[in-house]
């Protein structure tokens, strides 16, 4: 191990910036990206359907998931900045096998999760402009795969910062409205916000498979490791940058769970008392149309597009990134292990895996998939990471060589493990039931 791979941070820079809250403020964007990146069509048909079919009993859920999920990625971050290394390094120190079945898993998952990102935003948008044919809502999921390609593959992270900017407020405000709109029961929601409890099952949808559907999306997707990544990429690359990298993260976290509670509470109050079964997004939007008219339409229409879309671009960049940095460990090439550190948009890797996630999935479109299914599914996968990517990243963490004073207090790896548990076990019920019924 080199004395570069050991050092110690000097912990007089670890301060917010004197600017100024509101420069800080301004100064943050990988949180953001984040947020919307993640809170994208998985999130939002696992909290709709989850408000739809439960009421408002799954609210808890979210400041759970969203409590493992700060942890588990302010402590990727946190390797990160403290060790100078990315991930992909930290994991290869584990073994090549690490970087293989990493390697592996986002190939496959972002390919899945790029299907119903495209489907998503297609027909989100078809729902209020119209083309006339009956092919429109697949020509407007074409028109956005290639306008998330344009902005992936030439603009990288930086254009994707300050769409999300403008982006999050949007998407914010729409569903206060849609919720303040659903006019919901406020005892109701205090009582799942602080009261746990998983109910019966209701509908379609048994309550451990969207149990672990929420999980998979709000806290054990593979998504989390791209955070790093988006740091990286906006210049946080050191030890100087903790408290604001904390800072940042802990806003996403808070606007994520705002939205997916008022995901859920507009679900609970619109649709659950109707006893409606969802089976894809054109019967969610239908039916807030239905009770709350053309504002419920509009809103929540363009409000599912942003959140599609924005997930489209912002998993092609974070998994891009990702991809291009594990393959540097696939090769002994110095060439090609140490080029792009500084430009990774122009590796190779990156470019083939940003054309690849952008256009393969678009077979999609000649299928009648249930998107609402298709998004479920995929989402449960997710959980499956959580055994391989957890306790790698316990063991990363701990090692006091690598982090020294930055080392993983008792609460960090408490709440890790916990979560680990807490996901084996969920995994273990909904294949139970599967496999029984």
């Amino acid at each position: 191990m080199t004395e570069e791979e050991t050092r110690q941070p000097d912990q007089s820079a670890t301060s917010i910036p004197s600017a100024g809250l509101i420069s800080y403020m301004k100064s943050m964007g990988p949180g953001l990206v984040y947020v919307l990146t993640v809170l994208g069509s998985g999130d939002l048909v696992s909290n709709s359907a989850a408000g739809a079919g439960y009421g408002y009993a799954f609210i808890w859920t979210l400041a759970l998931t969203l409590v493992f999920r700060f942890v588990w990625v302010n402590t990727s971050a946190k390797y990160v900045l403290v060790t100078g290394e990315s991930l992909a390094q930290g994991y290869a120190r584990l073994g090549r096998w690490m970087i293989w079945t990493l390697l592996a898993s986002t190939i496959i998952l972002a390919q899945l999760a790029m299907t119903y990102s495209i489907l998503m935003t297609g027909h989100a948008i078809d729902l209020v402009l119209h083309l006339p044919t009956e092919w429109s809502a697949s020509i407007w999921s074409l028109f956005f795969a290639m306008v998330g390609f344009v902005m992936a593959y030439w603009g990288g992270y930086q254009v994707v910062e300050k769409f999300c900017k403008v982006l999050v407020v949007l998407m914010g405000g729409s569903l206060v409205m849609v919720a303040v709109l659903s006019k919901p029961d406020p005892v109701a929601i205090l009582q799942g916000t602080f009261i746990p409890s998983i109910p019966g099952d209701q509908g379609l949808y048994g309550s451990f498979f969207l149990l672990m559907a929420l999980i998979g999306t709000m806290s054990g997707s593979l998504t989390n490791l791209s955070y790093a990544y988006y740091c990286h990429e906006a210049g946080w690359r050191d030890a100087s940058h903790l408290k604001a990298q904390r800072f940042d993260l802990l806003f996403g976290v808070v606007c994520m769970f705002l939205m997916g509670a008022l995901l859920q509470i507009a679900a609970a109050a619109t649709l659950h008392p109707l006893g409606v079964t969802l089976n894809d997004a054109d019967d969610l939007v239908r039916m807030f149309s239905e009770v709350q008219g053309v504002a419920g339409l509009v809103i929540f229409s363009l409000g599912l597009w942003g959140a599609a879309f924005s997930s489209l671009v912002g998993r092609l960049v974070g998994y891009g990134l990702i991809a291009a940095d594990l393959s540097r460990f696939v090769t002994d090439r110095p060439s090609i292990r140490d080029s792009y550190r500084d430009n990774p948009k122009r590796h190779p890797v990156y470019r083939a895996c940003v054309i690849f996630w952008a256009f393969t999935p678009l077979y999609i479109l000649l299928t009648d998939v249930s998107l609402f299914w298709l998004v479920l599914v995929v989402s449960t996968l997710y959980v499956v990471m959580i055994p391989i990517l957890t306790p790698a990243l316990l063991i990363l963490t701990n090692n006091r060589k690598l982090m020294g004073q930055h080392k993983n207090g008792w609460l960090t790896n408490g709440l890790m493990i916990f979560m680990l548990l807490v996901a084996g076990y969920i995994t273990y019920v909904n294949a139970m039931e599967w496999w029984y019924s």
